[in-house]
């Protein structure tokens, strides 16, 4: 072979080792590479990942509530504690006070409702049909007699982990009563003679946040017994509940709080004062009266914690002076929620004696529970003394269809303000009752 051949045969071979050189090189890069995002291994790897997180999600738990003031700090700290206490949930308390009931009642209507919330004293009546049985938890047994057959249903079922004992009449400023030696009314006429020596003393006799409609439907519902279920010698318990009670009986209850305002009784601002503005008057001792529940001692003692200020019965003007008795603060679980277990820790945390002390405390009514202590102040006394009385249902509970609460938050406005007249009114609680008992039915 001549020069030039060789020199062709060493070109040629060396060509060859270099293709075969790239071709295994090729190879060996397409075994240790990382596949492509977009190949099926690679999607198949990412889901994998994405399917197996590495910790638990927090599960929330939404928790409505009725409630305001001192009470629903102590919810707030409760819940704050719990959440502290117990990383992997989370309770969201959210306040609904304003139009709590037509909320609720839209919230059933769609089957959408919260994991837990306030029952507002309608544990069997209205809601026991969305609510999980709760016989099962260990507090159950633990129920005082006062509340028993008030959150348990005709089968025997609890529905509601329940704080406190709803037991309240009306407010008075123990001070003023003693400066102007006034004894504690027990009849209506003594508390209209009460008021006049405190209105002619330079007083307010009864102070009402107006701003606030609840605060008059609770009036309403303070005085209503007073005159139609509690007197001796009149008694529409029967005809309430039947059905048959002709509502122009409710003309005495009008005429009655009309007459206490023609009188001047009331804080010159009733229409527009809210109940910070009645606490403050307690606070300062200027007001003698409010026909409210016993959480506004709280309230009034956080303003001025020297303030003198007690629960008296509602008079009646023949036979015994009353006190109003329910389901005040409980809670309970929708029967439907996707967080049973979640919430069925929450409502043990709940129940523990330390945190149905601070609710019951915030209402100044006694526990619920037979195993929890509450510091009642000088209403401990006040409570003592009155465990013979005679005792109600709120009015609204216990003799009107479910709803009327809004229709005492229309009347009573109504003939404070005068846009509604006596006939007027009673015209108008009539035509709830019959159109809220028709369908109820």
């Amino acid at each position: 072979m001549n020069k030039a051949g060789r020199a062709s045969l060493v070109m040629i071979m060396a060509l060859l080792i270099g293709i075969l050189a790239a071709c295994s090189q090729t190879k060996e890069n397409a075994g240790s590479q990382s596949p492509d995002s977009s190949t099926p291994s690679a999607q198949a790897s990412g889901s994998a990942e994405t399917q197996s997180p590495t910790k638990q999600e927090k599960v929330t738990l939404e928790f409505f509530s009725n409630t305001s003031g001192g009470t629903l700090e102590a919810y707030q700290r409760i819940v704050d504690k719990f959440n502290q206490e117990n990383p992997d949930i989370f309770v969201e308390l959210t306040p609904q006070s304003k139009d709590y009931e037509a909320l609720m009642n839209a919230k059933m209507a769609t089957n959408d409702l919260p994991d837990l919330w306030n029952t507002h004293g309608w544990s069997v009546h209205k809601y026991s049909e969305y609510l999980r049985p709760l016989n099962d938890q260990p507090w159950a047994s633990k129920l005082v007699n006062e509340i028993k057959p008030i959150v348990t249903d005709s089968a025997g079922n609890v529905y509601v982990l329940p704080f406190d004992v709803d037991i309240s009449g009306m407010l008075y400023n123990v001070k003023i009563l003693q400066e102007l030696n006034i004894t504690v009314p027990e009849t209506w006429e003594q508390f209209l003679a009460a008021c006049e020596i405190i209105k002619n003393a330079g007083y307010t006799p009864i102070a009402i946040g107006g701003k606030d409609t609840g605060d008059v439907a609770g009036f309403l519902g303070r005085v209503a017994p007073s005159f139609l279920t509690q007197d001796a010698n009149v008694d529409y318990k029967a005809e309430l509940k039947d059905g048959s009670f002709d509502w122009s009986h409710f003309d005495e209850v009008s005429k009655f709080i009309l007459q206490l305002r023609d009188k001047g009784y009331y804080n010159v601002d009733y229409l527009t004062a809210d109940k910070q503005a009645v606490y403050k008057g307690f606070a300062e001792n200027k007001v003698a009266f409010a026909f409210q529940a016993n959480n506004s001692i709280f309230q009034v003692l956080q303003l001025n914690p020297d303030a003198q200020i007690s629960m008296m019965r509602i008079p009646v003007n023949n036979g015994s002076p009353f006190l109003i008795s329910g389901e005040r603060d409980a809670i309970g679980i929708w029967k439907d929620t996707e967080h049973e277990a979640e919430a069925l820790k929450f409502l043990t945390y709940m129940s523990q004696p330390e945190n149905v002390s601070q609710i019951a405390e915030a209402y100044s009514i006694p526990a619920a529970l037979t195993d929890v202590q509450v510091n009642l102040g000088d209403l401990e006394e006040v409570f003592s003394k009155f465990s013979d009385v005679p005792v109600t249902n709120n009015f609204d509970r216990e003799y009107l269809p479910n709803g009327m609460w809004n229709t005492l938050k229309v009347v009573g406005p109504g003939l404070l303000s005068g846009e509604l007249n006596v006939e007027n009114a009673s015209r108008a609680m009539k035509t709830d009752y019959d159109r809220l008992r028709a369908s109820a039915q």
